[in-house]
């Protein structure tokens, strides 16, 4: 009997998902046929982002091409602080390209606490992935 009510239990449950999916779908078509101006500017926003994350993703890797010149660098200064502090340096640089790169594709500002929240969250993942490239292929390029 339970595997009876169990196999009922099945059949509503997908019918009721399956409306309640059904549901969503039309009500969001047609909110985007209402809205169709949101929808381009959604767009636009989306395209802008994912140009950033593809050109951050990829500015760091760059450092391939002088890596092992600055590590050569790095080994003939005096001491190891002057030494972080070009590492440092360098990832700063990284960073400022990151930032000036989405100030200049957000037409040099935003507006909201939300999107300020998101866009500092977004330049605190940038740094972090620039470091851990940077010392990624720092390492890769000592071990060649």
């Amino acid at each position: 009997m339970t595997v009876f009510l169990a196999e009922i239990g099945k059949f509503v449950g997908t019918k009721v998902a399956s409306a309640i999916i059904f549901l969503a779908v039309v009500a969001g078509g047609i909110w985007t046929w209402q809205n169709w101006d949101t929808v381009v500017a959604i767009g636009g926003v989306l395209k802008r982002v994912l140009i950033w994350i593809v050109l951050v993703g990829g500015l760091p890797w760059s450092s391939y091409l002088f890596m092992g010149p600055l590590l050569q660098f790095q080994s003939r200064l005096q001491t190891a602080n002057i030494a972080g502090m070009v590492s440092v340096a360098i990832i700063g640089v990284f960073c400022a390209i990151d930032i000036l790169l989405a100030f200049w594709l957000a037409d040099w500002g935003f507006t909201g606490g939300f999107t300020w929240f998101v866009v500092m969250l977004g330049f605190v993942a940038a740094g972090a992935y620039n470091s851990v490239i940077c010392e990624s292929l720092a390492r890769h390029v000592e071990t060649s």
